[in-house]
């Protein structure tokens, strides 16, 4: 009965207060906005490139020197631009890689409440002297916010690979690596906001564990990028994402240990996520009901 109503409560919460619609919003909004963002520059280019007179105008614009494209860019030659900014698969990581950071940002910031916010405001001390388990508070918690997010994740990812394949012309990514990306990706963010869940609840900080964790990802995958621990590992899959969608004959075949190491080792750290929540949790509470005996 009480995991019940703990479920209706976390899921009331969620609903009620829009964090659910506002970051289903900020998914969708960013799977959107970049691949048009994209598109428009890639119309800008092709239209520039079109231009007859471009050269011309670019030579009298810097003092007459004749400077070609790739002077005007330092070395960037003007067709790898146009090139790069028709490549759908190279548009859909980027998209992907942003969708997942900002995302797993926002929804870190919207779970505040829940990862440790009530512990700050002291809301529920009645309920836990009044009888309700540790385990009953948090398993809802473990279970409603990542579901959400993975979902959420997912869904977009998926969207803005169908949209790039749209917008541009060149490299498509086919419907098996979008389906894949969008896992790596709804994983990573799941792994990214339990991480900041647990560690929130048990320090009762969440606005400070959301900056460390968002910060602390990015320096610990450097890290390990720079100790040569590029796989097998659950920063790995940020890596993936990229290579994945950018390389169009990506061998994901001959990585099949890799992501299947990577997204396990998430998940396994996910669910000691909750037991490290459940254990400092469990060790803070004092028992009020416990007889003191006399010591004489």
């Amino acid at each position: 009965m009480q995991l019940k109503y703990c479920f209706k409560k976390e899921w009331s919460q969620f609903v009620r207060t829009f964090r659910l619609t506002v970051m289903i919003v900020v998914f969708i909004a960013v799977s959107v906005s970049l691949p048009a963002l994209f598109g428009f520059t890639n119309m800008i280019l092709q239209e520039a490139q079109g231009m007859t007179d471009f050269t011309q105008f670019a030579s009298v614009s810097f003092d007459g020197s004749g400077s070609s494209y790739d002077d005007i860019l330092s070395g960037i030659g003007m067709e790898d631009m146009f090139d790069l900014y028709a490549d759908a698969g190279v548009m859909f990581a980027v998209t992907s890689s942003n969708i997942v950071s900002t995302g797993a940002l926002v929804a870190m910031l919207l779970l505040m409440p829940a990862a440790g916010g009530e512990q700050k405001k002291r809301a529920m001390i009645v309920p836990l002297c009044s009888g309700l388990s540790y385990t009953n508070y948090l398993i809802p918690k473990f279970v409603i916010y990542p579901i959400s997010i993975f979902l959420t994740s997912f869904v977009s990812v998926s969207f803005a690979g169908l949209l790039c394949n749209g917008i541009f012309p060149n490299n498509h990514v086919s419907a098996a690596n979008i389906m894949l990306i969008a896992f790596l990706a709804a994983v990573y963010a799941v792994f990214l906001t339990t991480v900041h869940l647990s560690l929130g609840l048990c320090t009762s900080r969440p606005g400070i564990m959301a900056a460390s964790v968002y910060l602390g990802s990015s320096i610990i995958d450097s890290l390990l990028q720079g100790f040569g621990l590029s796989k097998f590992q659950p920063f790995a899959l940020s890596a993936l994402i990229s290579q994945i969608g950018m390389v169009p004959d990506y061998p994901v075949a001959e990585e099949t240990l890799n992501i299947a190491v990577s997204i396990a080792i998430a998940l396994v750290v996910c669910v000691l996520m909750f037991f490290l929540a459940l254990g400092v949790l469990s060790a803070k509470k004092i028992n009020n009901r416990e007889e003191i005996k006399p010591e004489f």
